[in-house]
């Protein structure tokens, strides 16, 4: 019953979809993207809406602030891999 067990390796597997390491990060630029304006979003209506404590504000202030700086930082890979905007297609 040795065979049966599920083994741990530390390799990485490639991609099903064969999406290359562009369309990866230009993906998850989107959910950085998506995850800064539903931070912003919610920290205004917490202020605006005068129901906030001090660390729900602080929490809300963390995620802003962690979400805004993986989508600049994805934003900088994208530009300096690709200066001239979205990669080159492959003709199938």
């Amino acid at each position: 019953m040795r065979g049966n067990r599920l083994r741990m390796t530390t390799e990485v597997a490639p991609s099903p979809s064969g999406a290359s390491a562009a369309g990866r990060l230009r993906r998850l630029h989107d959910v950085y993207a998506a995850g800064t304006g539903l931070w912003t979003v919610s920290l205004f209506a917490a202020v605006l809406g005068h129901d906030a404590d001090v660390r729900q504000v602080l929490v809300l202030l963390a995620l802003l602030a962690s979400f805004g700086a993986m989508w600049l930082w994805s934003a900088w890979r994208l530009w300096t891999e690709h200066p001239g905007g979205r990669s080159p297609r492959r003709s199938a």
